[in-house]
């Protein structure tokens, strides 16, 4: 087994704070900002530079005005402007004779003034350039001093409305019982002790009250311990609750949630600046989103769920996620969700990776846009009769596609892929359907549509065929367990009812999103993520079929003659030497070859049989022929090694000569001789 080694954090030095880690998509906006800052600093003159540099602006600015530098650029343009004026009567009457000599003398005339002003103008040209320099530096001083001042403002703004709201979270903590400890003293007075906050950091989009838990007095630095300094009777637990966020929360008219250090000893009250609630911007838009596309994660075909809390955009796989729940009330972003989602795997994807099956019960008016894709495997179904023979094709050409991976011994699509040859290759398929809940009610119809969807749920995820069904109506009859139990991402938009986000989500987050189209709540199992959907236009969307669509025509072998895409071994002979000679240094070794391609290719018994082949193949012709080169096999110990037959008769040829003398002065191909 081979050591891997392990990358682990830097350990700090004693009394030091962890290193904050920053997520790798804000690294490039970080240093954007550094560099710009860093820009204005320089630009910043000290008082005597800047002093010296408006002296001499102004000095050179009266040498100039002295001189009419100005009158003379405007001169020289009212000139360029009265020639392009005579080329377009030209242009446009295309005069002869005496009108034509008329032009030429008035472009010759004006031509010669031009040249003349240049060169009055070029007399000056050293202190025009000084001049400008010192300006352009004047300029940027100027702008470095307004970003200090408003940098400053800022800064006092922070402060003044982060006193408002301590004061707020203050008279909270005054009012809840279980966050002060009120006692009375020996002369009969009340007293209320609340908890006071450490430290009160400030950021452009929130603002972190930093608790204070413990505390270190002189002898207890000494000794190296803390001090607890909450009240009596207030513990963590309750500053933390639900109920007590929920209090400042109304305070503040902000959402405040809590967040610890990454030690975990240190609590923050966190309130967001944004315009939205809950510190999550309120409008992204796709063009900004798409920009983050994971190249690395192209064969799992990913998509955008939303740009999250984090400044991050979040995005998902139908590798890990092979079946999507998507639901939402009306206004609440679900459309716009579904047209992104398809938007990007068309544009991302060619359709020999990637087919859509789009079902539309709204009559077609939901994906009216993309009827025209070459992605489509068929026209888009409209209407709840056609969806049935539309599954029941699916389920066909799913169980195709188990009997190929079966006899493959590919156990999911990007395993197939990598074990068939590339014109043998299969595209995913994703499958949307809309509303839902028009295939409920339909008697015997909607029995056969959930048979059909239950199988392919169940079977489909293997072989590379998903499912993304979306509804507005949230009811154990449109979402039986069964559709639940098989989508392992739901997607829900704001719900009218706690009862609503629970048929969805098994939790009432949905319920509590505010309202703010495109606030999406992302559950996968246990953990749940809030993001904001990227809005996509109606423009964008047209370019993005327009980039589909320059796409080649897709295969249709596989819908159309099943037969004629019959696997293929995507690993033979001429590959086992290309990569005998390429990358095992000529040795013919199916152990060495194995670990290089690795057993999801090809199994190691399968591997031996072709390198048995090869050498049945040199004992029976005397040589091996690879891409027009003849190569022979040479035993070297107990393995074999290719060499070209050219090189061995050349060897053989020149074993009983020796060469008489050796040229001193022979130069390489390529390089000259050097001379001192």
């Amino acid at each position: 087994m081979k050591r891997r080694e392990l990358i682990l954090d830097d350990v700090p030095a004693p009394g030091e704070p962890l290193t904050p880690r920053i997520h790798p998509e804000n690294v490039e906006i970080l240093n954007e900002e550094i560099e710009y800052r860093a820009s204005l600093m320089v630009a910043k003159l000290k008082p005597r530079v800047r002093r010296r540099l408006l002296k001499r602006y102004m000095h050179l600015q009266r040498q100039l005005n002295k001189a009419q530098y100005n009158q003379l650029v405007i001169a020289f343009w009212e000139r360029r402007q009265a020639f392009e004026q005579v080329k377009h009567e030209y242009d446009r009457d295309q005069p002869t004779g005496k009108a034509l000599e008329k032009l030429k003398r008035r472009a010759r005339g004006l031509i010669a003034d031009a040249r003349s002003i240049n060169r009055r103008m070029n007399k000056f040209k050293p202190l025009v350039d000084e001049f400008e320099n010192i300006s352009s530096r004047l300029k940027s001083h100027d702008r470095a001093v307004a970003f200090e001042q408003e940098e400053r403002e800022n800064e006092r703004q922070f402060r003044r409305e982060a006193r408002t709201w301590e004061a707020q979270i203050k008279a909270v903590f005054k009012q809840s019982k279980r966050l002060h400890h009120r006692f009375e003293d020996s002369q009969g007075k009340w007293h209320t002790v609340i908890p006071r906050f450490e430290r009160i950091l400030f950021k452009n989009d929130r603002v972190y009250f930093r608790l204070q838990i413990t505390a270190q007095g002189v002898i207890d630095k000494l000794l190296g311990r803390y001090r607890d300094v909450l009240p009596y009777d207030v513990d963590i637990t309750a500053l933390e609750s639900e109920e007590t966020l929920l209090n400042l929360s109304a305070a503040c008219r902000r959402v405040v949630t809590t967040e610890r250090s990454k030690s975990g000893f240190n609590v923050h009250y966190v309130i967001s600046r944004l315009d939205s609630p809950d510190g999550i911007p309120a409008r992204i838009l796709y063009g900004k989103v798409i920009d983050w596309y994971p190249v690395e994660k192209h064969s799992q075909t990913p998509w955008a769920g939303g740009v999250s809390e984090r400044k991050v955009v979040e995005w998902y796989t139908f590798e890990e996620n092979p079946h999507v729940l998507i639901a939402g009330s009306t206004q609440s972003g679900k459309s716009n969700h579904v047209n992104q989602m398809i938007s990007t795997l068309v544009t991302m994807n060619t359709p020999s990776e990637l087919r859509l099956v789009l079902v539309d019960n709204k009559g077609g008016i939901e994906f009216v846009h993309w009827q025209e894709l070459k992605h489509l495997l068929r026209p888009v179904v409209k209407t709840p009769s056609d969806v049935l023979p539309a599954l029941r094709w699916l389920r066909g050409l799913m169980e195709q596609r188990l009997g190929m991976f079966e006899k493959m011994h590919a156990k999911n699509l990007a395993s197939y892929n990598q074990k068939v040859h590339t014109d043998s290759r299969l595209a995913r398929i994703v499958v949307f359907i809309d509303e839902m809940a028009t295939l409920i009610g339909l008697g015997d119809l909607t029995s056969d549509i959930h048979t059909e969807l239950r199988v392919i749920s169940s079977q489909g995820r293997a072989v590379g065929i998903h499912l993304v069904i979306c509804t507005q109506h949230s009811s154990v009859d449109v979402l039986p367990g069964w559709i639940k139990t098989n989508m392992t991402l739901r997607i829900s938009g704001k719900m009218p009812s706690h009862q609503a986000s629970m048929v969805i989500l098994d939790s009432v987050t949905a319920a509590t999103l505010p309202n703010v189209p495109g606030r999406l709540v992302v559950s996968q199992g246990r953990f749940e993520d809030i993001v904001q959907s990227p809005f996509i236009s109606d423009d964008e969307i047209a370019r993005a079929i327009t980039i589909a669509n320059a796409h080649g025509e897709p295969d249709q072998r596989e819908y159309e003659q099943p037969e004629a895409i019959a696997p293929r071994e995507a690993f033979g002979r001429d590959d086992l030497l290309e990569m005998v000679i390429n990358h095992t240094g000529m040795k013919l070794s199916a152990n060495r070859v194995h670990d290089i391609i690795g057993n999801e290719v090809l199994i190691l018994r399968s591997v031996r049989a072709i390198v048995e082949a090869i050498k049945d193949e040199f004992d029976q012709q005397g040589c091996i022929e690879h891409r027009g080169v003849e190569y022979t096999l040479r035993r070297v110990g107990k393995s074999y090694r290719l060499e070209p037959m050219e090189q061995v008769m050349e060897q053989d040829e020149n074993a009983d000569s020796v060469p008489s003398a050796v040229p001193l002065n022979v130069t390489p191909v390529g390089l000259e001789p050097t001379t001192n």
